[in-house]
């Protein structure tokens, strides 16, 4: 299992040192897709722990359900996007988007997940052309109002039917939303990704806090062996990053 972290690459050398295997970026911060022109701030070859993939895929202001979603636009950005990741060798963007895909007030559900699908079955293909895979993250029913857990976001993407895209697991929001862990037995060949934070307080994981165990054996359990991102708050992340990778390796190890 390759454990990593949300961050930015220009903190890639401490990363390393600090025993991350890699580093999730933010898609909006490092790629830069509403702008016109793009150029890597730093070579792939040059960082110390690679830049495997991105969060925050959508802005907020791209609205992708209710009377002003516009998928043409949602296309654009898609496109630049990849092509930016790809640039950087990384092969997965986390597609949680909460701001972008929640349904206006007075929308009926059944056509934002429409506008949902029709949008999942445009941008997998881009990212699958670029060797890249699109995962659909489920939200916390108080950050989005729509694919808050698993089932529902496995229902989507297995209804838009298109290559490049599959579903990441949020231990965060599995714990806020009380869900059990056996959503996570439904999706044993689509699982690509996982988020893991402490579920009180949102900060780093570490002793004395939650046991991850549990979690940890239903991955195994699939056959889940890729990446884990510690998404979380820091107080002081470069004394802290490394003491949590440690502790997160050794409940992974003991699960």
């Amino acid at each position: 299992m390759q454990f990593g972290v949300c961050a930015g690459p220009e903190d890639a050398s401490w990363i390393a040192a600090a025993g991350a295997d890699f580093i999730e970026g933010h898609v909006q911060n490092f790629l830069k897709p509403d702008e016109d022109t793009w150029q890597p701030p730093v070579s792939p070859a040059d960082l110390a722990v690679p830049v495997a993939g991105y969060n925050c895929f959508f802005p907020g202001n791209l609205k992708m359900t209710g009377p002003h979603a516009d998928l043409s636009r949602v296309i654009a950005h898609a496109r630049r996007t990849v092509e930016r990741a790809a640039t950087m060798g990384s092969d997965f963007i986390v597609f949680g988007s909460g701001g972008a895909r929640s349904i206006p007030q007075g929308w009926p559900r059944s056509k934002a997940k429409d506008q949902l699908v029709a949008a999942m079955k445009a941008i997998g293909p881009i990212a699958a052309a670029a060797g890249l895979t699109i995962v659909v993250e489920p939200l916390n029913c108080r950050e989005c109002n729509i694919l808050n857990d698993l089932p529902d976001a496995l229902a989507l993407v297995r209804r838009a039917g298109a290559p490049g895209l599959a579903v990441l697991a949020d231990f965060y929001h599995f714990s806020v939303d009380r869900q059990p862990l056996g959503h996570l037995d439904e999706c044993t060949r689509m699982l690509a990704h996982v988020h893991i934070a402490d579920p009180t307080t949102r900060g780093p994981p570490g002793p004395g806090m939650t046991d991850y165990q549990p979690f940890f054996q239903r991955l195994k359990a699939i056959g889940y062996d890729r990446r884990i991102s510690i998404e979380c708050a820091w107080t002081d992340m470069p004394a802290e990053l490394g003491p949590c990778l440690e502790f997160l390796r050794r409940q992974w190890d003991a699960a």
